[in-house]
């Protein structure tokens, strides 16, 4: 076996069977299996603070590259789950990776869940951190909106909501294999619906949390189906990577077509060989080629810069 056919091979057989649970039991079971944080500040420094917001305080973890870049905006990051379970412990370790290889200062958002806090709740926690930032002084150069799979999301969400507030604090936005879709009917999902760790089951049982109902019932609505929005112009710049044996990598794909079609720059980077986690996965040798040349694209695309700082490993 290959590295990629072993590390699928694990994790097929290891991830449970979160569709069969109730959502609560389900997100325990997957929370659990995330190790202790270890402290990497070695990689970058990090520090917690509760931004206020009208729905109580929404806990996010600041991460300071120790050779920030002057030009490199400050990223808002919302990590992957399915939108029922994931954590900035979770993200710890590549959220650090992020601020050592672009130089920028990275958020991390613990935005509210599903089932507790259907859509499109956890879009507001990530606008009302970007508003944070900019009242702290600490948007100067900007904002790129990031995220993966739910967190994607969640950051294509959020860059429509600040755009249609007139807002110029969105520099960019970094979607990782995202989520968008949950009418399910596309190529990927037919294709690579079970055997590559995420399956169309699973996504299903995430979709219908989020939104309270069945997923192929619900009404489009751009603040969870960011495609169909009525104008997708005026946008910031954008990078979509996007796995080949990925259910959701059509979606992906399409979505940074839609963008590019609207005359936004949009960056795809495709991996056909990969999977749906593989980018942000440790010691996962192909995640870590792919993020070496993520840094690269941050960098060019939102720094204005032709050289970028190497991923850091302990």
């Amino acid at each position: 076996m290959d590295e990629t056919q072993t590390m699928l091979a694990a994790l097929n057989a290891s991830f449970p069977d979160i569709a069969g649970m109730d959502p609560l039991a389900a997100r325990a079971a997957v929370d659990a299996r995330i190790p202790p944080a270890q402290n990497l500040d070695d990689v970058a420094a990090a520090e917690d603070a509760l931004v206020p917001s009208e729905h109580g305080g929404i806990p996010v973890r600041i991460y300071r590259p120790h050779a920030p870049s002057p030009s490199a905006p400050a990223t808002v990051y919302a990590h992957g789950g399915g939108f029922l379970h994931g954590s900035i412990a979770g993200h710890d370790r590549f959220c650090r990776l992020w601020a050592a290889g672009t130089g920028s200062s990275v958020v991390s958002v613990e935005y509210r869940l599903a089932p507790e806090h259907l859509a499109p709740a956890p879009v507001a926690d990530v606008v009302a951190v970007a508003h944070w930032l900019a009242d702290r002084g600490e948007a100067a150069r900007g904002l790129v909106l990031a995220g993966d799979s739910a967190g994607a999301n969640l950051a294509a969400a959020a860059a429509l909501t600040l755009r249609d507030r007139g807002s110029d604090l969105v520099a960019g936005q970094v979607l990782i294999y995202p989520m968008l879709d949950p009418r399910m009917q596309s190529e990927s999902y037919r294709l690579r619906a079970e055997g590559y760790f995420v399956t169309a089951r699973a996504l299903r049982f995430y979709w219908e949390t989020y939104l309270g109902g069945p997923a192929a019932e619900a009404a489009p609505d751009w603040r969870f189906m960011p495609q169909t929005a009525e104008d997708l112009s005026s946008l910031p710049p954008s990078i979509t990577v996007t796995a080949g044996l990925d259910p959701l990598g059509d979606e992906g794909r399409d979505y940074a077509a839609l963008l590019r079609g609207a005359g936004n720059t949009a960056l795809h980077r495709h991996y056909p060989d990969q999977f749906h986690g593989f980018l942000t996965m440790p010691g996962y040798g192909p995640g870590a080629s792919a993020r070496s040349i993520l840094w690269a694209d941050f960098t060019r695309l939102f720094a204005g810069q032709n050289t970028v700082t190497k991923e850091h490993t302990p």
